[in-house]
């Protein structure tokens, strides 16, 4: 990580808002180690896992559901200069569907960002949003830059309330123009408890994938989202910034790195081969996320290193590899043992499925070869040494 000098007023007494979950969890203990501040509130209506409870060591914890009025007055209480929402959802795959989700986003955004505008004491929000909010479509630029929108807006789901927070946050800054406002706009986090797209495609063995279409995706490793999200927490010009690590993959060569086999499957069928091979993660994917799945999604980091001060650690290939390491997912089979495995598989299934299926290992086992992820056959008198 490479960052400049904060820009304005050091925090002293900071808010976070969804500190029971992954991020907000994990900025509460950085920031207890950072000797410029004196006092972290980590805001809740849930309590944090044990694992997390280490994570936040002597923290002070309030279980309060964001839209309880009492979050004003203990923002005020407390003397809270920096607030940070850590508390959006990122899919729909949340306990409770859509309209859960919904719900805790809107609504709960809504009462966070009411509750700051009155506490005079506050004087620095920091959101985490999403590049969700750029939408996906064949008319898309190259690269995203913060100034654009989408070029087809959604009618609905994480995108479009991603892009509602966000205006209620500008609007509160028209009101408190003292408010320092600052969004970090993320693609998808490998690793992290909520499920994504992405993720839930590296678990099968075989991974749908929408036939005719290789989207280019961007990732972002858990460390650079946290060191990007402390930078602004502590006093890094503010702003809205696209947060990507430096790179591109298209989503066969994720699935392929992890040692899987993409299946071209067509639109209609995907969901039912999502329930046929993937997790229970995909069986209620939403618009949007079919539209990532067409046409993809990249960003381009300029003002992050530029005006925001901040580079990521590691790059988008870099970043898979550490999840499929740390995961266990890292592939390491024979060809040979791939190709029994398919042509058993294979046999059950309809001819033209068959062959797009072998033309998919054929094109995973030479690129996972040529990175090395491949392992030799033993020699007979080998297998028989190690025989038990």
């Amino acid at each position: 990580m490479n960052t400049e000098a904060p820009a304005s007023r050091p925090a002293r007494a900071v808010a976070v808002v969804g500190g029971s979950r992954y991020l907000g969890a994990h900025l509460v203990g950085m920031l207890l180690r950072n000797d410029s501040v004196e006092r972290v509130l980590a805001i809740d209506s849930v309590k944090p896992s044990p694992q997390h409870r280490r994570r936040m060591r002597d923290a002070e914890f309030v279980r309060l559901d964001p839209q309880s009025p009492r979050l004003q007055g203990i923002l005020r209480e407390a003397n809270i200069d920096t607030v940070v929402h850590a508390g959006l959802h990122h899919t729909d795959f949340a306990p409770g569907g859509r309209a859960a989700v919904k719900e805790s986003n809107i609504m709960g955004s809504m009462h966070v960002i009411a509750a700051c505008r009155r506490a005079a004491s506050v004087k620095r929000f920091v959101l985490i949003s999403s590049t969700s909010v750029y939408g996906s479509s064949g008319v898309d630029p190259a690269m995203f830059s913060e100034d654009m929108a989408a070029r087809r807006h959604s009618s609905g789901g994480i995108p479009l309330d991603h892009l509602s927070v966000e205006g209620y946050v500008r609007g509160m800054s028209r009101k408190r123009p003292d408010i320092d406002v600052t969004i970090l706009r993320i693609p998808a986090i490998l690793g992290l408890p909520e499920p994504t797209v992405v993720g839930e495609l590296l678990l099968p063995s075989v991974a749908p994938v929408l036939a005719g279409y290789d989207p280019r995706i961007q990732l972002l490793h858990p460390q650079d989202a946290l060191d990007a999200l402390l930078h602004a927490t502590l006093g890094a010009t503010p702003g809205t910034y696209n947060i990507a690590a430096d790179g591109v993959l298209t989503l066969t060569q994720a699935i392929r790195r992890a040692g899987h086999i993409p299946l071209p499957v067509m639109p209609a069928t995907f969901k039912l081969a999502a329930r046929l091979l993937s997790s229970q993660g995909l069986r209620d994917i939403g618009t949007s996320q079919l539209r990532y799945l067409r046409y993809g999604r990249t960003m381009d980091t300029t003002r992050m290193r530029t005006e925001f001060g901040f580079t990521p650690r590691y790059s988008t290939e870099e970043a898979l590899q550490a999840y499929l390491v740390d995961s266990g997912a890292e592939p390491l089979v024979t060809r040979e043992s791939v190709e029994r495995k398919v042509a058993k598989a294979a046999a059950l299934l309809p001819g033209p499925v068959a062959a797009r299926l072998r033309a998919g290992v054929d094109t995973t086992l030479d690129e996972l070869e040529a990175i090395g992820a491949l392992s030799e056959p033993l020699e007979p008198d080998r297998i028989e040494e190690e025989a038990p």
